[in-house]
């Protein structure tokens, strides 16, 4: 539990540097406590081992990928309605933009997490001894991204729509913006 405690904290840490906002960050790294009780309680009611195989196999950048996704854009475009405006924007607001920017990129962040999924279903075939050794890692899996797949398109823009508000910033954060500067020129 240590481990995967700082595994979060440091999730945390490179999201704010990225995103540049922390209830942004944190509201993305919360899929992690929950695709993973989502995924515990799976495994318990399908009689699942939990091992150090099946556990170890879970990467929480795969986990949150749909949620890092959708919670850039919609901080994007809620920065943008507000440069329109020229103003913070009302809850009604905030929530109507939010349902927009998800649902502009749910499709394409969905079709990523189904391939990778796609690509673990063959381990579930397996019989005998690699069937024992590998079926856990694979259902845990499966089931980790299911549920972070179901987080993303439900729990993280309400939350972004609820917590993030007041004044948004429109520029990127200053580690992006030196990463393009190294290799723009390239």
């Amino acid at each position: 539990s240590a481990n995967l405690a700082l595994g979060a904290l440091l999730v945390i840490v490179i999201l704010l540097v990225f995103l540049g906002n922390i209830r942004a960050a944190i509201i993305t790294a919360c899929v992690i406590p929950l695709s993973m009780l989502m995924t515990i309680t799976g495994m318990v009611e399908g009689g699942v081992s939990g091992n150090l195989l099946s556990l170890g196999a879970l990467d929480f950048g795969i986990i949150i990928d749909g949620a890092v996704i959708i919670v850039e854009n919609c901080m994007r475009r809620l920065a943008e309605r507000q440069h329109q405006l020229g103003r913070v924007l009302t809850r009604g607001e905030r929530f109507e933009t939010v349902f927009d920017a998800s649902k502009e990129v749910r499709r394409a962040t969905m079709f990523g997490e189904l391939i990778i999924m796609i690509v673990y279903l063959p381990i579930l075939t397996l019989t005998g001894i690699e069937g024992k050794m590998f079926y856990p890692m694979a259902f845990t899996v499966l089931a980790a991204l299911f549920a972070a797949m179901i987080l993303s398109v439900t729990f993280v823009p309400a939350a972004v729509a609820l917590f993030v508000t007041g004044r948004i910033s429109e520029k990127e954060s200053p580690v992006v913006r030196w990463a393009e500067r190294l290799y723009e020129p390239a």
